[in-house]
Order: C-alpha cells, then structure tokens, then sequence
C-alpha cells in the first residue's frame, strides 16, 4: 500500500507540470483530499486544453493510486477526482480512463440517476 503522507510526492514525480502548495506536502490528516482535489483541478485544465498525453499520464497514475492506495485516498479518487471530472468527460477522454476508474465513473453515474 503506497503511504499516504507520501502521495503529493508521488503524483508529483510522475506529473512534473504539477506542483503542490508546500502546506500539501505535509503529512496531515486531511491533506489526502485537498493533494486529490489539486491533482483532479490539473486534469482538468489538461481536459480543456485538450492535451490528451497528459490527460491520459494523469489517470493512469490516478488508477495505480486507486489501486495501490489506502482507503483514504480510493474515497478522495472516488468522491474528488472522479466527481471533478466526470461532466468533463466526452467519449475521446473516457476512452482514457483505466479500467478502475470507468467503473467508478459508471457507479457514480448510476447514483445521480436514481
């Protein structure tokens, strides 16, 4: 399981056009959701921008976390990232999604239609 103090590092290794405001990198209770909802507000601008290599670099490394994380940080990838992006999402960016992450997609979906 990856630590979750370590998780801004971690995504900011693999996004170097990402950067964490220095009170995320901290390891304090609660900063799994605001390093998540950072990370879901740069997929986002890479959605709008249409920069697809790095949309897609962004939920692959967004699904080995969901994978490989705590409980903590699968809820902040279900409730903040995937909330955050989900009505950005048109069929070239789904088509992106690593498996883990259209399922969620999916269930979330499911629940605003009930």
């Amino acid at each position: 399981m990856l630590p979750d103090s370590k998780i801004s590092q971690l995504i900011g290794l693999q996004i170097p056009g990402l950067t964490f405001p220095a009170a995320q990198q901290e390891p304090v209770r609660g900063s799994i959701s605001k390093v998540i909802h950072t990370f879901a507000d740069y997929t986002s601008r890479m959605i709008r921008s249409e920069q697809l290599h790095e949309v897609k670099r962004c939920f692959t490394v967004a699904g080995v976390l969901y994978h490989n994380g705590s409980s903590a940080l699968r809820n902040a990838i279900e409730s903040a990232f995937m909330y955050t992006l989900s009505p950005l999402l048109c069929g070239k960016h789904k088509e992106l999604l690593p498996l883990s992450l259209k399922n969620i997609r999916i269930q979330h979906l499911q629940t605003i239609a009930i």
